[in-house]
């Protein structure tokens, strides 16, 4: 999955010279908290946040003062963060942790094509693990060698059971894995006696529908 699946296309933009109390009018209007800014040539110069505008806001003086003193970017981040459209969803999710930023705009050949956040990633990968659904999300953890999630889909497949997502992890043992499977078609009951027999496999955890037969 990536970045372009889950962004925002074509974000509204400020340039740096425009007033700050404009810029926090856009971010109301919207309903969002980041705004690209875009010099006169349309090259991505920096992002402006909501909270940083309110908080310059709140420390430059009167309304009048603002207007006639003050910029976006005397307050915008620059130089900015930013992913290519193609960048992988997992490796976006990674650099805005470790920039500790909510946002990333999407630059595509020079050009801003969209803006992602931490809120569309959540959202996104929140739906992958089967989030507010009723289907089953079973996490184990076994050995971490070959094999051994083809062994737990063909025991899951033997009872009709179709898995729609997996997330491997690495367990907090040395040598060992955890795999979060999301899983339909099947019931727990059934689900659990196809793995009871998984050799050094441990059930932490199964969340979702009671037996399909109730």
């Amino acid at each position: 999955m990536f970045v372009r699946d889950c962004m925002t296309p074509d974000p509204i933009t400020v340039r740096p010279d425009s007033d700050p109390l404009a810029a926090l009018a856009l971010l109301k209007a919207g309903g969002f908290r980041h705004l690209p800014v875009l010099d006169k040539q349309g090259s991505l110069v920096g992002i402006v946040d909501r909270n940083d505008i309110e908080l310059f806001l709140s420390t430059a003086g009167s309304p009048g003062v603002i207007k006639r003193n003050h910029r976006v970017e005397q307050v915008m981040t620059h130089p900015v963060v930013s992913v290519p459209p193609n960048c992988p969803l997992e490796e976006a999710a990674m650099r805005m942790v470790r920039h500790k930023i909510g946002s990333l705009p999407v630059v595509d050949s020079g050009r801003l094509i969209g803006i992602i956040t931490e809120t569309d990633i959540f959202e996104r990968f929140a739906a992958i693990l089967g989030g507010g659904t009723d289907l089953l999300r079973l996490t184990v953890q076994v050995g971490d060698v070959p094999g051994q999630l083809a062994e737990l889909a063909g025991r899951i497949a033997g009872v009709q059971g179709n898995i729609t997502s997996v997330v491997a992890y690495a367990a907090d043992q040395p040598g060992r894995m955890n795999f979060t499977l999301r899983v339909e078609g099947t019931s727990k009951d059934a689900l659990l006696e196809a793995i009871s027999t998984f050799a050094g496999l441990e059930v932490l955890h199964i969340w979702g529908e009671v037996d399909s037969e109730e």
